[in-house]
């Protein structure tokens, strides 16, 4: 299978890796403006680089393509990606903005092609066993609480609140997608932002902190914590990230960028969550062997319901920028 990679940030790092550890697999290309962080990318595999991406869908034989690019440069480019190539990658989130989402999904279903979207964390065994306990077992989810205050990231791009959407849409979408795929759908937001203390960071408009509080359509509750306010004591590896999930018999903590944690069953009954050594590697072969066998349905989270996830968070955008905290339907 030959993959085109469209994007030279860290992430793509990450997908590379990945990729290379999948046997039948060959990134053949990468196209991205930073030409130089690709001819580093793409050095250890030989692939060809481009500074464009209309040229290597149009001179490259590609299966597939990664788009892993920041949100504001997602729409137009998936539309092109639909008429060149049958199944495609797409970085979470899906974009900052829901008429470019739109647009693209419009593409992706005329041309029928198979898209799977970055929400990795779908894939772990910690989660499995989550959607497990509170799906399979019948102990209905009462509460999601999830946190995600971080360094903020240095990219020009993260800090602008028009090219990133803000760190509950860049970020925490982990976290709300997450409590999505475990307790269902959320039907309505509620949000409060707080700003200022940020000074002296060159073009940022972001948020320094949100606090969201959601309702699921199934009853149960949500609360989510954002902030790229700290300069040290939250690492992504500590008590920076979080999420548990919480019912009458069962309560699952995940912490860490690995998400890893326990869960307490009954009243004093604890047992670890499976840890994954690379879960990218297990998002990208799910992406791999649905393309390989068109089984779609090996794919967690693909565009449309990455478009549910995108709804939430800029719902809650829009109740703490325009709405004053009143609650904004999803």
């Amino acid at each position: 299978m030959k993959i085109g990679i469209i994007g030279t940030g860290w992430v793509a790092g990450h997908h590379l890796d990945a990729f290379g550890k999948i046997d039948g697999v060959e990134v053949v290309a990468i196209a991205g403006r930073n030409e130089v962080r690709g001819r580093e990318l793409a050095e250890p595999s030989g692939a060809k680089v481009y500074g464009e991406v209309l040229p290597m869908l149009e001179r490259e034989s590609l299966d597939a393509v990664a788009i892993l690019l920041p949100p504001h440069l997602h729409g137009e480019l998936e539309v092109v990606c639909s008429e060149h190539v049958g199944a495609v990658l797409v970085e979470k989130p899906v974009s900052q903005s829901m008429e470019a989402a739109e647009r693209a999904h419009e593409a992706f279903k005329r041309a029928g092609t198979l898209v799977a979207v970055g929400y990795m964390n779908r894939y772990r065994r910690a989660v499995d066993v989550a959607r497990g306990v509170f799906k399979a077992d019948g102990d209905p989810g009462v509460m999601a609480h999830g946190w995600w205050i971080t360094r903020m990231p240095p990219p020009m791009w993260w800090r602008s609140f028009e090219q990133s959407g803000g760190q509950f849409v860049e970020q925490c979408t982990h976290l709300v997608d997450l409590s999505r795929y475990v307790f269902g759908e959320i039907v309505e937001v509620s949000a409060w932002r707080t700003g200022g203390r940020m000074e002296g960071v060159a073009g940022f408009s972001v948020d320094d902190a949100m606090v969201v509080n959601a309702r699921f359509a199934s009853g149960a509750l949500g609360s989510f914590c954002t902030g790229c306010y700290p300069l040290g004591g939250h690492a992504e590896g500590g008590g920076g990230i979080g999420l548990t999930f919480s019912a009458r018999q069962h309560r699952l903590v995940m912490s860490g960028w690995n998400l890893e944690g326990t869960m307490h069953c009954g009243e004093d009954e604890v047992e670890g969550l499976p840890v994954d050594e690379d879960v990218f590697v297990r998002q990208n072969r799910a992406f791999v062997e649905a393309v390989w066998t068109g089984d779609r349905g090996l794919v967690r989270s693909d565009y449309g319901d990455a478009m549910k996830t995108l709804a939430v968070t800029l719902a809650a955008n829009e109740s703490a920028r325009e709405r004053g905290g009143a609650p904004v339907a999803c």
